[in-house]
């Protein structure tokens, strides 16, 4: 895996800040009822898990733009597994407005 020069980890952080506000807002936002459908609990469980992948991510590429570029202890790859992880938690929840209907009152 190539070595990520800083601005483009800057660019990275920045994205992933913004994931973690969506999964933040995501999960406070949800009912915890314990009789769920299963796309119900699997779309809460991508969100609490999307968002943890984001900050272990975002703490990983932050220090990692304070360490010096060569041999560095923080490989790319540890900033791009779990960076990867919030980025389908976040698909899986986009695909969640197939199951979303409007409640007649």
């Amino acid at each position: 895996m190539r070595q990520m020069p800083s601005a483009d980890m800057v660019s990275l952080i920045s994205f992933l800040a913004v994931l973690l506000i969506f999964f933040s807002i995501d999960v406070r936002s949800r009912d915890p009822a314990a009789s769920k459908p299963w796309h119900a609990r699997l779309f809460e469980w991508a969100s609490r898990v999307g968002g943890i992948a984001t900050a272990l991510a975002l703490a990983l590429g932050w220090a990692d733009l304070f360490l010096p570029d060569e041999n560095s202890p923080i490989h790319v790859a540890l900033v791009a597994a779990p960076g990867s992880v919030a980025v389908l938690c976040a698909i899986v929840l986009g695909l969640e407005m197939l199951w979303q209907r409007a409640e007649s009152p």
